[in-house]
């Protein structure tokens, strides 16, 4: 068998593997106990090798992203480093030896618990961070691996210890990958330029390959690669992708990665062309991801119909609007009349002016409510709170406050709810949050002290008078209590049973996220009866194909349907036929719906006039219900 180093010098694609640790957590690992599985479980994970393997495979990592010292302790494992090491190795090298085939073994070389010699953060000495690193190199030596990877990595000096330790002792090739988020740097800001820029000053030169993993989905890794490609060019330094399957999010409890393996093919004649020589797939891939990227890469398209960084939606896809409520109940706000409200996300930043330019020709388009999210899909964003009241002060709207209990505990939750009050205002939608795992701040650490159904109940019960342990308040709120729900949930039955949760508890109104078929509202609704509350549709008109796919594939909680993407599919410019749809799904389901929440993509408001003309042009009717006339 030829050794890595001559494979390298090859032209060609290399295959990679797929995710282990998303993997064996679908097996029933806990995460705490994932860096033991070699010791533990090694037959899991020794199939788990063999999968990939069978799926076209040739490079296989080690299970050994956390076996570090610092790691583990960070974890609470006390264990033999150079033991786990070296079983992880030996347990890949034995599953290529009963497949049978030349494969090779890269031994993972993860972080540590802080970055090293940060200025900004608590962080680890560089020779201390040495220390950590040589008891992980000798364990992979040990166990026969052909090269290592350096990856997942945020900060150069973690980058730099590594490798200095893996030079220090062995000769074998060494691959650095970092980990980007959608916002194009790392966790601690290091752009796709500065990370292949500080390539050429390793200690011992330039890496094997370098690259980017794990952080984010396809599309915006495709964007880091592109980034990379020139410098690496100058540098004669090959690529390497490992892309996530998509956005995470939360389904029963467990995270779920929505990039179907088809779709994470369609990065693959990208990627090579701007100079990745190995390709593969990190968090929520599995043999099925490895399988179609070998199909891809053997078969390269012609075109490739990607969404670029520049075209991806960055507005929440479960947040809502604003009114005036009563202690009874919901107020006379939204009985008035069909409700028009449009989604503004606070800026990224300390200046409000556009958001309140926009929210101005809304009101003079006829627009009853601004929703206003809270720092949607975990990025940083002005207090939805402090925007509220700015546009309370200075645009003549109705705002509906989202409010996350993501951020806080149960006793700030209820201070800021309070001060909301004292500052007028009204209508809040219960949200439990994005995890900060999708976001700008994936080490961040989430409170969750109570979910959205919790926070209904605090809301209830300060309209009644009292806080969360019943003690009184002095008086009560006049809150008008919003819910959202999912109707393409992927676990519809548990969906159905959280709204009911959600108004038993005291919802006054609900908001769907936004959908694109008629089906998906209408079989919901089928399933859960009539709702005794008024229900306001989301709606986001499409603009182009790519941004449909990306849609489509990487938000938890979108399905396009392959009928409407095919009808985006040969369109330069698909915002007219957005809109079209729009109206029609509008229409047939006005029976059903008392408002629509429109979302705008990419936070333009241009191509929603014509939905908000028509809408108020027919002045459709308040649209009765039964349970709550």
């Amino acid at each position: 068998m030829k050794s890595l180093t001559e494979i390298l010098q090859e032209d060609g694609w290399i295959l990679g593997d797929g995710a282990v640790g998303t993997a064996l957590m679908d097996e029933g690992i806990s995460s705490v106990a994932l860096p033991l599985v070699p010791m533990r479980q090694p037959d899991l994970l020794l199939n788990l090798h063999l999968k990939y393997l069978e799926a076209g495979a040739r490079l296989i990592e080690t299970h050994t992203f956390a076996a570090n010292g610092h790691k583990l302790s960070s974890l609470g494992i006390d264990t033999d480093v150079v033991e786990l090491n070296r079983r992880a190795a030996q347990i890949a090298r034995h599953a290529r030896d009963i497949f049978g085939q030349d494969a090779w073994i890269i031994g993972v070389i993860g972080p540590l618990a802080q970055p090293v010699d940060s200025q900004v953060v608590p962080s680890v000495n560089y020779d201390k961070a040495l220390d950590y690193f040589r008891p992980a190199v000798a364990g992979l030596l040990a166990g026969g691996v052909d090269g290592f990877i350096v990856e997942t990595m945020s900060d150069l000096g973690s980058v730099r210890a590594a490798v200095q330790t893996i030079r220090q002792e062995s000769n074998l090739p060494v691959f650095v990958s970092f980990a980007f988020s959608p916002q194009g740097a790392t966790f601690y800001g290091v752009t796709p330029e500065q990370a292949i820029e500080a390539m050429a000053s390793l200690p011992g030169g330039p890496p094997a390959l370098a690259g980017a993993n794990c952080g984010s989905g396809p599309a915006p890794l495709l964007d880091a690669i592109i980034r990379m490609a020139p410098k690496a060019k100058e540098l004669g330094i090959p690529l390497s992708a490992y892309p996530n399957a998509g956005q995470p999010g939360f389904v029963n409890g467990h995270v779920h990665y929505p990039a179907s393996p088809r779709y994470v093919a369609t990065i693959a004649s990208a990627l090579s062309a701007a100079g990745c020589r190995v390709m593969g797939g990190c968090c929520g891939t599995n043999w099925q991801h490895i399988r179609a990227l070998e199909a891809a890469l053997r078969h390269t398209p012609a075109t490739l119909l990607m969404p670029p960084l520049n075209e991806m939606t960055d507005s929440g896809v479960g947040d809502a609007g604003h009114g005036e409520s009563q202690e009874q109940g919901i107020s006379q706000f939204f009985h008035k009349r069909f409700i028009v409200s449009v989604e503004l996300d606070p800026p990224r930043g300390v200046n409000p002016h556009r958001l309140l330019e926009a929210a101005n020709v809304l009101i003079d388009q006829g627009v009853d409510a601004i929703n206003i999210g809270d720092s949607p899909m975990a990025r940083v964003r002005m207090s939805a709170l402090a925007t509220a009241r700015l546009i309370s002060e200075r645009v003549p709207i109705q705002s509906i406050l989202h409010f996350t209990t993501r951020d806080r505990n149960i006793m700030g939750l209820q201070s800021d709810l309070l001060g909301a009050h004292a500052l007028g205002i009204r209508n809040v939608l219960a949200l439990t949050g994005d995890p900060p795992g999708l976001g700008d701040y994936a080490h961040a650490s989430a409170v969750y002290d109570i979910n959205s159904i919790g926070l209904v109940k605090v809301l209830h019960a300060f309209n009644r008078g009292e806080d969360a342990l019943g003690q009184k308040i002095g008086g009560h709120t006049n809150f008008d209590i919003g819910v959202g729900v999912n109707p393409n949930a992927v676990d519809r039955q548990q969906e159905i049973l959280r709204l009911r949760e959600k108004l038993e508890a005291g919802a006054h109104f609900v908001m769907s996220q936004p959908i694109y078929q008629a089906e998906q509202l209408e079989r919901f609704l089928q399933e859960v009866g009539p709702l005794p509350v008024p229900l306001l549709l989301g709606v986001m008109p499409l603009v182009s194909y790519r941004q449909a796919t990306y849609l489509h594939n990487e938000v938890p909680g979108i399905v396009i349907g392959d009928k409407i993407l095919r009808q985006f599919e040969h369109v330069q410019d698909g915002t007219a036929l957005g809109v079209d749809l729009a109206l029609e799904l509008i229409e047939r389901l006005m029976p059903s719906i008392q408002g629509v929440y429109l979302v705008p993509s990419f936070n333009r408001i241009e191509p929603l006039t014509s939905i908000i003309h028509y809408l108020r042009e027919k002045d459709w009717p308040q649209r009765k219900n039964t349970q709550h006339d």
